[in-house]
């Protein structure tokens, strides 16, 4: 007992010591949605395409809802479903907009990357099953030794060290302050999970991934796409498959993208779902970005999020009503880049572009 005892009290001394928690987007996320959580009914989940993207603001002034972004960096479609069935059992959810930026899905298995499971339940309710149940899915009885001693991933730098013990100390877990997740000139946490980054691209739309034409998702990105889906259908969510949008130039330059919007899109119409790939938008007009609206080769800026979250609203809203939006959105990539490309995208040498707006090259 005296043992076990003083093992736990070493753990709190070194966890406060090491671990570099004040940073964490996730953690102020997660502490903010849940001292909200029985007023929230809609959701936004997914990767970083996620909560650089959604401003909940913004959709809340247009759509009438309490939304929450609950995105978080590299978040894996595992981190997804587990996200949902934890704002199922806190809030009286109605909606669920699942980010479904393609490479997420094509991963093998989620422990490849445990990081992306670490910055969601080092911060979610020590009271929670989906808390362990995730964690057990994602790494065994191992993934609890990351949960007992969070230094193992999330150590600071030794130079930093001591302002972390002062911000503990003081106001650094404070509901509200910012001040942590805070980079002047770079990006800064805007609340209710949604981040602005500031910049453009220095590094071209170059692709990070192909798509395989013959398995478009892999077999874990099918199975928890499929376990999402079901567990809203099962307990009366409306859900919709949203991609933010990608630089015409980067959907270009990825192999066999064509084939995981079509995968996409016949999975929605067997589960009576939707699915909305912003890469593909009609209509210039309705969302008119060019080259100053993202970040770096395929994540929206601030400015880009504000303009791609005011064309999300317009399609939801209309969507709302029973209009079938499926119009607004380009059959195919070929049709996207011949009839409306967005400003990063330069046509072929000869090509005919419809589209000559600010920004193109």
């Amino acid at each position: 007992m005296l043992f076990a005892l003083l093992t736990a009290v070493l753990y709190v001394v070194l966890n406060f010591l090491l671990v570099d928690d004040l940073h964490s987007y996730s953690r102020v996320m997660l502490q903010e949605y849940y001292n909200q959580a029985d007023q929230v009914d809609t959701i936004f989940v997914g990767s970083s395409h996620c909560y650089r993207s959604f401003d909940p603001e913004l959709v809340d002034a247009a759509l009438g809802t309490h939304s929450f972004n609950l995105g978080t960096s590299q978040q894996l479609p595992d981190g997804s479903y587990w996200l949902v069935r934890e704002a199922a059992a806190n809030s009286p959810l109605r909606t669920v907009y699942l980010e479904t930026y393609y490479t997420g899905y094509n991963q093998t298995q989620s422990r490849n990357i445990p990081l992306a499971c670490y910055l969601i339940t080092d911060y979610m309710r020590a009271s929670s099953p989906n808390r362990y149940r995730y964690l057990w899915e994602m790494g065994g009885a191992a993934a609890f030794a990351d949960l007992l001693f969070p230094a193992r991933h999330a150590i600071a730098e030794p130079g930093e060290m001591p302002a972390l013990w002062r911000g503990k100390l003081t106001d650094g877990y404070e509901p509200g302050n910012y001040d942590w997740v805070t980079y002047p000139g770079e990006e800064e946490y805007r609340g209710r999970g949604f981040v602005y980054t500031y910049g453009v691209s220095q590094w071209g739309y170059g692709t990070v991934l192909d798509v395989d034409a013959d398995a478009p998702l892999s077999d874990f990105g099918w199975e928890y796409l499929t376990r999402t889906t079901r567990f809203c259908r099962e307990n009366g969510i409306r859900l919709v498959l949203v991609t933010a949008p990608l630089p015409s130039a980067y959907v270009e330059d990825t192999g066999n993208y064509q084939a995981y919007v079509d995968a996409m899109r016949a999975f929605a119409a067997e589960n009576g779902t939707e699915y909305w790939d912003f890469s593909l938008i009609a209509d210039r007009e309705l969302l008119p970005l060019g080259e100053e609206d993202y970040s770096d080769m395929h994540h929206l800026n601030g400015q880009g999020a504000e303009k791609f979250t005011a064309a999300f609203c317009e399609v939801a809203s209309r969507s709302a009503v029973g209009e079938n939006v499926s119009g607004l959105f380009c059959t195919t990539v070929e049709e996207k880049l011949t009839l409306a490309p967005d400003g990063t995208y330069c046509a072929p040498d000869g090509a005919a572009s419809h589209w000559e707006g600010e920004g193109q090259n």
